[in-house]
């Protein structure tokens, strides 16, 4: 945890991507916590599934301040009835749509950054894959449905900022065709700078340095984008498509208040040309769109989180 327990104006989150084999099905977990330049700061427990042939399923619920902590000696984020260390996750989220997770997956041994060194020295923001390819055993549970987990392919990543942002576009797969490996790309807009970093068959793709990021490129709009990037072991063009039909939409706050709306699929298709490589992972690329402004093809599933009402004391 990087908040210091005091700070105001401040969002942190640490989430997972998963992809389930068996059933093509596919689960976005997080664990957030939000300290607002006004009023209490409070956490949340937050889980969506993916299937091909079904809308997306969201739940979430939110606890209070004395509902959350970090042990500051070791990782173990407790939230609510959520734990999560560095090889172990469980959940139980109560609400209108209930879901539990009980995982354990192997830390990875290199975090990827999706910038270089000298931005990150001068950005107030930190965002990392700190597992960017793992496998997770276990159950998850949402909406009446539960899966078994047995070497199931995904990330864990994480995130802290004082603003969100005007929006920004995201893409993450962690499963190919010909191979286990993981590309990660993000970039604030199209024909701005973007960072796509690509790993498979013991060769990486370094679009994370100051010279990749600089000439790096998001072309595309809607549900069809493409990622650019010269890099040190040259050229990367990752083209992405998504549905709107296997999209969820959230509406973010930030910690001053401003609103963001974010669109997300994880089972989104692509085509990674890396130098004279070509990967693709068919339903199982993460494909992230978000603005401050709300799309008209896909609802808002969940509104912008607030702080729970204070909990009766004893006897009232």
């Amino acid at each position: 945890m990087l908040w210091d327990g005091q700070r105001r104006g401040w969002l942190e989150s640490w989430y997972f991507i998963i992809h389930d084999p068996k059933t093509r099905a596919a689960f976005w977990l997080r664990y957030t916590l939000v300290s607002p330049l006004e009023g209490p700061a409070f956490a949340g427990l937050w889980a969506f599934e993916f299937r091909q042939d079904a809308p997306p399923a969201a739940a979430r619920e939110i606890f209070g301040e004395g509902e959350f902590r970090a042990d500051p000696f070791a990782f173990d984020l407790h939230i609510g009835p959520g734990r999560f260390t560095e090889d172990h996750a469980t959940a139980r989220i109560r609400g209108t749509a209930l879901a539990a997770w009980n995982l354990r997956f192997k830390p990875y041994p290199v975090t990827y950054f999706a910038a270089p060194p000298l931005v990150r020295a001068f950005s107030a923001s930190h965002f990392s894959i700190p597992t960017p390819r793992t496998q997770f055993t276990g159950t998850v549970s949402i909406a009446g449905r539960t899966y078994d987990l047995e070497n199931a392919p995904g990330c864990q990543g994480h995130f802290a900022t004082p603003a969100l942002g005007k929006g920004w576009t995201w893409a993450h797969a962690t499963e190919f065709a010909e191979g286990p490996g993981f590309a990660e790309a993000v970039s604030p807009g199209p024909g701005i700078v973007a960072s796509v970093g690509v790993a498979w068959g013991g060769r990486v793709w370094p679009g994370n340095t100051l010279g990749a990021l600089a000439g790096g490129r998001l072309e595309g709009a809607d549900w069809k984008r493409t990622f650019r990037a010269e890099t040190a072991e040259g050229p990367v063009a990752w083209e992405i498509e998504g549905s709107p039909a296997h999209a969820i939409g959230v509406e973010y706050s930030d910690p001053s208040g401003n609103k963001l709306y974010c669109y997300n699929t994880l089972v989104a298709s692509s085509t990674l040309r890396c130098g004279d490589t070509t990967l693709h992972s068919t339903g199982t690329t993460v494909l992230e769109i978000s603005s401050q402004l709300p799309r008209l093809d896909v609802p808002v599933s969940l509104r912008a989180a607030v702080a729970p009402a204070p909990r009766a004391s004893a006897g009232h």
